[in-house]
């Protein structure tokens, strides 16, 4: 019998700092959609705390702070373990910093006026672009069918 969309959401909730093992597609998709509302939910919360006026000049949200802080671990688990579903390790999570720091380093030599920062940021934009693109692929990419080096399959389970 498989699980309802509820149980799927808060799966990787009772694994909070679980980074071994493998999490289907189902799993990590509800928790993503389960995250998207929390936010919402949150960013509402602080809007009504804060009044829409002072967030849109850039008043801190504490509670989509709070509410980021507490789902942060849950991420990056189900991440790993989706990941590692496809037979690949949690490390390939990191691959987007690269650009990343390329785009951050490109934008501090913008603001202070360095020639040719404009190339680095379209590079690092690129990068950034295509990494994220190739871990969304991975993300539906269905799993590893039987065991992998990860563990069993949880299809199967």
């Amino acid at each position: 019998m498989d699980k309802s969309a509820t149980q799927w959401m808060v799966e990787p909730l009772k694994k909070y700092a679980t980074f071994s093992g493998r999490a289907r597609r189902k799993e990590y998709w509800w928790f993503q959609l389960f995250v998207i509302l929390l936010t919402l939910l949150a960013l509402a919360a602080d809007v009504m705390i804060n009044g829409l006026d002072a967030m849109i000049a850039g008043a801190t949200g504490y509670v989509e702070a709070v509410v980021s802080l507490a789902l942060f671990l849950p991420s990056v688990g189900v991440s790993v373990r989706r990941l590692h579903d496809t037979d690949r390790r949690g490390w390939w999570l990191l691959m987007p910093l690269l650009p990343a720091l390329i785009l951050g380093g490109a934008a501090g030599a913008m603001a202070v006026g360095v020639e040719g920062a404009g190339k680095w940021m379209a590079a690092g934009g690129l990068l950034l672009a295509i990494t994220s693109v190739l871990l969304l692929v991975w993300y539906c990419s269905r799993g590893t069918i039987g065991e992998n080096r990860f563990g069993p399959d949880p299809i199967a389970e």
